[in-house]
């Protein structure tokens, strides 16, 4: 963890960043997130309501007159970025060639292969719903066809992985199966088979069972046995085990606490 010195700037309303969950309260905290979240800023990031923060909360109007006049002669683009970036000066010269070369490098990329890229990065923030979606539209765009068999896999594999991570088991099921089917891995069948383990509802097909030994069971079996144990000795798991050592009265609010805490959570990453 690493400490950033601000100077203070007298922001009454902070600027929100929804993905990451943080508020932004002055210039160099904006241009912190955009220098190490460069998947995030891409893609529509500077709007309207970012040029409002610029010009009223942290008295730029210079800045955000020129961001606005670049985007109706140019319209958006990574240039706005920098823009911000240099104005700011919080970040020098051999530090925004770096940046401006990733900017390039991903820019550079199948469009495929970029798009995944941004999924994989809302997935790495726990935004589960939003990856998903960006996957299963990379997996339906016109230029799906050229798409290799292990590129298509890794597709199925992280939409099965955003419903497991959301509950979904059912869902995360198929989508394992679909995953199998354009890449045969041992990894596939052995998700399958925890999932029907996590949920005796589910039961694997018999064009996936045949290719499982009883050996492979036992193993993954205790793999997952020791998953939950660990899982038992986690943070949240701790604070709840708390809460229930307490007086009736304090453990039910506790546990509400919890409950509201779980559900915001959970409302996030769909």
């Amino acid at each position: 963890m690493s400490l950033i010195l601000c100077r203070q700037e007298s922001v009454q309303t902070p600027y929100y960043i929804e993905e990451l969950n943080i508020h932004i309260y002055s210039s160099q905290e904006l241009c912190y997130v955009i220098y190490n979240n460069p998947l995030l800023v891409m893609e529509d990031f500077v709007d309207e309501r970012l040029l409002t923060f610029l010009r009223s909360e942290l008295k730029m109007p210079f800045l955000a007159e020129r961001l606005s006049k670049w985007i109706v002669g140019h319209g958006l683009s990574d240039e706005l970025l920098l823009i911000i970036l240099q104005d700011c000066t919080y970040y020098n010269q051999q530090e925004l060639i770096r940046f401006k070369q990733e900017l390039a490098a991903f820019r550079k990329l199948p469009e495929e292969e970029y798009k995944k890229k941004r999924a994989d990065y809302f997935y790495g923030l726990g935004l589960y719903g939003r990856s998903r979606t960006i996957y299963e539209k990379i997996l339906d765009s016109n230029f799906r066809n050229r798409f290799t068999p292990d590129f298509k896999s890794s597709l199925w594999n992280n939409i099965a992985a955003c419903h497991a991570k959301l509950f979904c088991y059912p869902q995360a099921l198929r989508a394992y199966e679909c995953a199998w089917r354009e890449k045969q891995d041992t990894e596939y069948l052995k998700r399958m088979y925890l999932l029907t383990k996590a949920d005796p509802g589910l039961s694997l097909k018999d064009e996936f069972s045949e290719h499982i030994e009883e050996e492979q069971k036992l193993a993954w079996g205790e793999e997952e046995d020791d998953i939950r144990k660990e899982a038992g000795y986690s943070k949240r798991m701790t604070a709840l085990a708390q809460i229930f050592e307490k007086e009736p009265s304090e453990r039910l609010n506790g546990a509400a606490d919890v409950l509201n805490q779980w559900k915001a959570s959970y409302r996030r990453m769909l």
